[in-house]
């Protein structure tokens, strides 16, 4: 591209150099026509005329064109290195859309979607036709034995035939005279097992004592010297029953029930501070062995009905009532 640029000035420069030599010309001939008017007119009419100002330009024009074409082509043959390439243009415009293309070939099946809602319920058909009975199946293993039963039998240390002894002891409950502590009577084993104790009677506390006979003397019981014994006790379990109930102011059992032993009914002295329940001391009641006589702890009386909201009869004012322990 240098080459090609060095020489068109070069052409130029010559081009002009003409141009001045060639107006020097005219202007040196327009002197000598004029100097020389009456030699012009004597010219001969067959003479050629004389180059004028507008000649010269025109061939100098002619002259322009054709050094111009001549450095085209020389540019052409000698044309120089490429360039560095520019930069990327503005994006045009985004063409017209095309026709639409063939459908392509089916894709693989996708994987299975999540299992649908539920459905509403429809209206429930007509029972279908009882199928024939299937066979006989084996029979199946025994089923677990009933839980059984347990009971306190007041005043023994043995139970029935029909019981087992789950364990023996004495009657144990709250002092006569105190006002606190429990109501109920407990049954305590013969030999206690401690864990963490603190030696010594403590002020806050509930105390347990052992439970006497009192009015023994009337002569209820068959053994006749029970006053002021401590009382024994027994927890019994009958396996094959189900149910148990202590059904006072009777002796006997509703049909169907087993009486496990029957007794008096017993309870503390309705005169002393606090209440307690009633329990079903056995008719063939003991004492425990060795137990020194009228200590004072807890205590068990008759208990006998009295006449106003207990109806009289069938009661009777002032009767000591019976009792029965029922299992079924």
């Amino acid at each position: 591209m240098s080459v090609s640029f060095s020489s068109g000035i070069y052409y130029k420069a010559i081009l002009m150099l003409v141009l001045v030599i060639l107006v020097t010309l005219c202007t040196v001939k327009t002197n000598d026509v004029q100097s020389h008017n009456t030699r012009k007119s004597t010219l001969d009419s067959t003479e050629t005329p004389p180059i004028t100002l507008v000649d010269m330009f025109k061939l100098l024009t002619n002259l322009e064109k054709r050094i111009s074409q001549i450095e085209s082509m020389r540019a052409i043959f000698l044309r120089g290195k490429d360039g560095v390439n520019g930069k990327d243009g503005v994006n045009g415009k985004d063409g017209l859309n095309g026709k639409d293309g063939r459908n392509g070939n089916d894709g693989r099946d996708g994987k299975d979607g999540r299992d649908g809602k539920d459905g509403s319920p429809e209206t429930i058909g007509p029972p279908g036709l009882k199928g024939a009975p299937g066979q006989k199946g084996m029979r199946g293993p025994p089923g677990p034995e009933s839980g059984g039963v347990q009971y306190v039998r007041w005043g023994r240390t043995t139970c029935p035939n029909n019981a087992t002894l789950a364990y023996k002891g004495s009657v144990g409950g709250s002092f006569y005279t105190q006002k606190g502590g429990g109501a109920n009577y407990v049954c305590l084993p013969e030999t206690p097992n401690y864990r963490k104790y603190k030696d010594g009677v403590q002020s806050s506390r509930g105390y347990l004592y052992g439970t006497e006979y009192q009015d023994a003397q009337s002569q209820l019981f068959a053994n006749e010297n029970l006053e002021h014994h401590d009382v024994p006790c027994a927890v019994c379990y009958v396996k094959v029953r189900s149910a148990k109930m202590m059904i006072p102011a009777t002796y006997e059992c509703p049909a169907g029930w087993i009486r496990e032993y029957h007794g008096y009914l017993m309870s503390q002295n309705y005169d002393l501070p606090y209440p307690s329940e009633f329990i079903c001391v056995d008719i063939d009641a003991e004492a425990v062995p060795g137990t020194k006589i009228d200590v004072d702890g807890a205590t068990l009386y008759h208990v006998e009905g009295r006449c106003g909201a207990l109806p009289c009869l069938p009661y009777v004012e002032g009767r000591e009532l019976t009792c029965a322990m029922c299992t079924k």
